[in-house]
Formats: C-alpha cells, sequence, structure tokens
C-alpha cells in the first residue's frame, strides 16, 4: 500500500511539472514595437552539461524570403528536444546583418511537450526573439552560442 501511494504521489508531481512546462509567463525581456523581420525555425538540441544544436529556417525581410541555417553550442542542460518555433527580429538595417554568431539564456523543461522563448543578440546588434513549441524530454539552464548562415 505504500508503494502505490508513494506512485500515486510522483505520478502526480510529474503531470504537474508537465503542466507548469507547457505554461509560458509573460518575458519582460520581449523587445517591443515593430519587428524588422519575422522567421520560421526548426531546431534539434542534445544536451547533457553542454548542449550542441542544429537547424534551419526562413526569414521574411522586405517581401522577401531566404532560407537559413542555425548551428549552436552552449553550457548547461540535459536531454534531448526538437523545437518548432517562430521568431521576431528587431535592429535589422539590411539582411546582411542577419548572419552572424548570436549570444542568448536560455532556460526551460520539457516534459513531452512544453513552449519556450529565448532571446539572441549578434555582433551587430540585431536581436531575435523565438517563441514555440518543445517536444521531448529537456532540462535546459544555461546560455548558448548560435551561428546563423544565409543559403
Amino acid at each position: 500500500m505504500k508503494y502505490q501511494h508513494t506512485a500515486a504521489i510522483a505520478f502526480s508531481a510529474v503531470l504537474l511539472l508537465g503542466g507548469c512546462a507547457t505554461q509560458m509567463s509573460s518575458d519582460p525581456t520581449a523587445p517591443t514595437g515593430s519587428p524588422a523581420a519575422t522567421l520560421t525555425l526548426d531546431e534539434f538540441q542534445a544536451s547533457y552539461y553542454g548542449s550542441a544544436s542544429g537547424g534551419s529556417g526562413i526569414i521574411s525581410y522586405q517581401g522577401q524570403s531566404r532560407r537559413f541555417s542555425i548551428q549552436g553550442v552552449g553550457a548547461g542542460g540535459a536531454g534531448a528536444q526538437s523545437i518548432d518555433a517562430v521568431g521576431r527580429v528587431y535592429h535589422l538595417n539590411s539582411l546582411a546583418d542577419f548572419p552572424g554568431t548570436y549570444t542568448g539564456a536560455r532556460s526551460g523543461l520539457t516534459l513531452i511537450e512544453g513552449k519556450m522563448h529565448e532571446r539572441y543578440e549578434n555582433q551587430n546588434g540585431t536581436v531575435i526573439y523565438i517563441t514555440g513549441k518543445t517536444s521531448g524530454l529537456s532540462s535546459s539552464l544555461g546560455i548558448d552560442k548560435i551561428i546563423i548562415s544565409l543559403k
């Protein structure tokens, strides 16, 4: 009987954590105003203390759409997740300012499904704010460097 009670409490805790992981709070770091561009992104991230990620997306800027690739490394977290996201790009004066190395911080928990939001900034002052859905099993807390290249 004692083991059934413990199992029920553990199962309830997992459900509560899963529910919390799928809630996205209002983020005070989200840029305000109209974005210069928008993007879509499909990415896969795996981590165990360090992290690696890769993916691709499409940026829409001044009526043009361009494909891009993304590769990243980071510190912190454990697990693996896929990310399906959209983003807003700020302080983009030309498409030439979009590629580069971006730095950002991440935190989150994905138990089967979750939501994420991240903010990145590159050497040109271009800011990307990404929100999306995650799937997998992952706990992340750390910093990232991503490299974006236009195709």
